[in-house]
């Protein structure tokens, strides 16, 4: 009986170990050359080129992620509400799971001419909400596949900032 259950145990770890093995193949190909941009509590992956910047925020953790012509910014805190009114019939949303969380989506029913977001609710009280204005069909496209890549799990970064300049003021 030992035995057995010793070889059943072994099969279940090799299977386990090829789904494993094979699912992340999958997400990797997805991204193939893509590169992460860690932002502290969260990151995301990127073809290569993007940026991350920290900007000065009031009262929550806000940045952007720059590349290809898109400008993704994000507000990571209590008041993260950008996408308040992104409704329906303007606006396509979708209920999904990112890295085990739930996650709204949206994205406007014309694009180039609305936000496409996402809003992750981290607990009763932080979220992060990531979004672009005004993207093109193919600038939107690569946002929500960006979207898909968030992973959560990192130190807050300092609070301290360096004064904003002319560049990053908002």
């Amino acid at each position: 009986m030992a035995i057995w259950l010793w070889r059943n145990a072994a099969r279940f770890g090799l299977m386990f170990m090829l789904l494993t093995v094979c699912a992340s193949s999958q997400i990797a190909s997805g991204v193939e050359g893509w590169h992460k941009l860690d932002a502290g509590p969260f990151s995301i992956l990127a073809p290569s080129g993007w940026e991350f910047h920290q900007l000065m925020g009031v009262d929550s953790y806000v940045g952007e992620f720059v590349g290809d012509g898109v400008n993704l910014t994000f507000d990571f805190g209590r008041y993260s509400t950008e996408l308040r009114h992104a409704k329906k019939p303007a606006y396509i949303i979708n209920e999904k799971s990112i890295d085990g969380r739930a996650a709204k989506v949206v994205s406007p029913r014309t694009p180039g001419n609305g936000i496409t977001g996402i809003l992750v609710r981290l607990d009763s009280h932080d979220a992060l909400c990531l979004w672009g204005k005004n993207l093109s069909v193919e600038q939107q496209a690569l946002a929500l596949k960006i979207f898909e890549t968030l992973q959560f799990g990192g130190p807050m970064p300092p609070s301290v900032i360096p004064p904003p300049s002319a560049k990053n003021a908002r």
